[in-house]
């Protein structure tokens, strides 16, 4: 439950923006390799699946045992940890925003992507950490059936 929801919860919030953005603006497979927002959704578009395994791995194997790890820790700790969250994200979204940045289109372009990208893994992690606290603290419970009585 802790590996599937909170991934799938992420996935759900941004599946319908996309799907609701392909109405205004509808997503060809050759819009993909544009440098935009609307060629991100894309590829988010075609290859979700893909894109929803890597996420349950990453939950599984680095999210969860760090989740355990770091509920024993102090405040300060849990703080630390989440700016190191915060400094991993803004990385990977420098990163994706230059591999992805054509250079012709400006460096202030590439800012822009890099804060798209960074805006969308935040609200994904928030999304990700606010779904495994409330399955953590209780407030998600899955409903057991009830075995018969056996005499």
């Amino acid at each position: 439950m802790k590996t599937f929801l909170p991934p799938f919860a992420g996935f759900v919030v941004f599946a319908v923006i996309v799907l609701l953005q392909s109405i205004i603006f509808p997503i060809h497979l050759g819009d993909m390799g544009q440098g935009s927002l609307h060629a991100f959704m894309a590829c988010f578009y075609y290859f979700w699946p893909l894109y929803f395994i890597t996420a349950l791995l990453t939950q599984y194997v680095i999210v969860l045992p760090v989740w355990e790890i770091a509920h024993s820790w102090s405040m300060v700790g849990k703080d630390a940890a989440v700016t190191v969250l915060g400094l991993i994200c803004t990385g990977f979204a420098g990163a994706i925003a230059y591999i992805i940045w054509d250079e012709q289109t400006g460096w202030l372009h590439l800012a822009d992507m890099a804060v798209q990208m960074l805006l969308i893994q935040l609200a994904y992690w928030i999304i990700n950490f606010f779904m495994l606290g409330l399955i953590v603290g209780g407030k998600i419970k899955l409903k057991h059936k009830a075995k018969p009585a056996t005499e």
